[in-house]
């Protein structure tokens, strides 16, 4: 079997607070392969958010080991991670996360800016194309505040993956729209998995959860379920152009 995009082994995650220590995640051994589509559930507290802030290196683990791409990560510096971070890790948040002054292209080429091994002109090609695949070349020149909420989190897609990284992180990426948005961007999911991408989703929504290949079931910060879904290979929806 081919080597693992990451790998976690005995992964656990204390917070502590005067005397008072919060087992956010217990002994978490967790293994997503290259294009695997995972969606993580669970109830609020279950450790599911905390999870996912470790996958994306936004925090470090109280033990354990966490291997990205074949490399331990788990107790690197914060400069490190970092870079790896704006590398190898997209991010979709709920909230879009989108930079109110910035246009739709500035806001997608932010990120790429960062790193040493790209031009302008690869920088601004390669959120062009982002943008294209997430149907909104035609907005590149507007604002947040002019965009519709399905609109923004296209972009905030158009920004993680502009990057082509080897991991994306989707944090309730349907949260804050309505059910028509949510399932062109579920759908929009769908066609970056069916193109080669690695998502991990969390979600609270069962029927987006079915959406992805495994469903991994957090409570107690600990993995409870680990099994495929009834779509193991979803179809694939159309993006309504707006």
């Amino acid at each position: 079997m081919t080597q693992p995009v990451l790998a976690l082994k005995n992964l656990s995650k204390v917070f502590f607070s005067d005397d008072l220590e919060t087992h956010a995640l217990n002994d978490v051994s967790l293994q997503v392969y290259q294009q695997e589509y995972i969606a993580i559930s669970g109830p609020s507290g279950s450790g599911k958010s905390t999870l996912l802030s470790l996958l994306g290196l936004l925090d470090t683990p109280t033990s354990g080991s966490y291997q990205l791409a074949g490399h331990e990560v788990s107790n690197i510096s914060k400069t490190e991670r970092a870079r790896i971070r704006n590398n190898q890790i997209g991010f979709i948040f709920q909230s879009f996360n989108l930079i109110s002054d910035l246009d739709v292209m500035e806001n997608v080429e932010l990120p790429l800016t960062y790193r040493k091994d790209l031009s302008k002109s690869q920088v601004k090609q390669m959120a062009a194309d982002a943008l294209a695949k997430v149907n909104m070349s035609h907005r590149t020149n507007h604002y947040p505040s002019q965009l519709s909420g399905g609109q923004q989190q296209r972009v905030a897609i158009a920004r993680a993956i502009a990057g082509s990284p080897s991991l994306i992180l989707a944090d309730e990426p349907t949260g804050n729209l309505d059910s028509k948005n949510a399932h062109d961007v579920l759908a929009l999911l769908d066609t970056l998995h069916h193109e080669g991408a690695t998502i991990c989703m969390v979600t609270h929504d069962p029927r987006s959860a079915e959406r992805a290949q495994r469903k991994i079931e957090v409570l107690d910060g600990r993995i409870i379920a680990d099994h495929k879904t009834h779509t193991a290979q979803p179809e694939l929806a159309d993006v309504v152009h707006s």
